[in-house]
């Protein structure tokens, strides 16, 4: 499990959410990439069939991008994955600025405050998530909270997320290698 954190800076379009995005990025075989930068998803780039049937929009000025890619795993593992990210941003935000997010399936609330955006699906080769928290929460089209409005650096985050969550994935892959079978 590999993860790198790309110091330049581009708006996601969804677009990104393919095989093979992350080796293009610098990243060979299951990862997770960051970035800071803007988003601006399409209704005809939506990959969320309840977004697309609903016509939604997804807009941030600024947001910290996680995306992911597992080779060899299904949907299942996917959503997985989207929901340890959302559960360890929920951890790594209590302790860096207090606040005591809510997770609603892959979301994060702060009151009625929407935090993220995530999505999972897969390919004819790989899982793919994307995740990401608002840095800003100027003009988004729903009601959200960013980092900068709980005094949360961007980066730091960051860091601490992407080797919360590689730590997690090797160490629930170690302990698949360590027990034995029943029969």
């Amino acid at each position: 499990m590999n993860t790198l954190f790309l110091d330049e800076s581009f708006k996601y379009l969804g677009k990104e959410l393919r095989p093979h995005f992350l080796y293009e990025k610098g990243i060979k075989g299951n990862g997770l990439l960051s970035w800071i930068g803007s988003c601006e998803v399409s209704i005809d780039s939506m990959v969320d069939m309840e977004d697309r049937v609903n016509n939604d929009h997804i807009y941030s000025e600024s947001m910290i991008h996680f995306l992911g890619e597992f080779f060899h795993k299904d949907i299942f593992y996917g959503i997985f994955v989207q929901r340890l990210l959302g559960e360890h941003t929920k951890s790594i935000l209590k302790d860096m600025s207090g606040k005591d997010f809510i997770r609603r399936g892959d979301d994060l609330y702060l009151e009625d405050k929407k935090l993220n955006v995530s999505i999972a699906t897969v390919s004819p080769l790989s899982s793919l998530v994307h995740f990401a928290v608002n840095v800003s929460s100027k003009n988004t089209p729903v009601k959200t909270i960013g980092l900068d409005d709980i005094g949360v650096e961007a980066k730091e985050f960051a860091a601490l997320l992407l080797n919360s969550i590689k730590e997690e994935l090797i160490s629930i892959e170690s302990a698949s290698f360590k027990v034995r079978s029943v029969y």
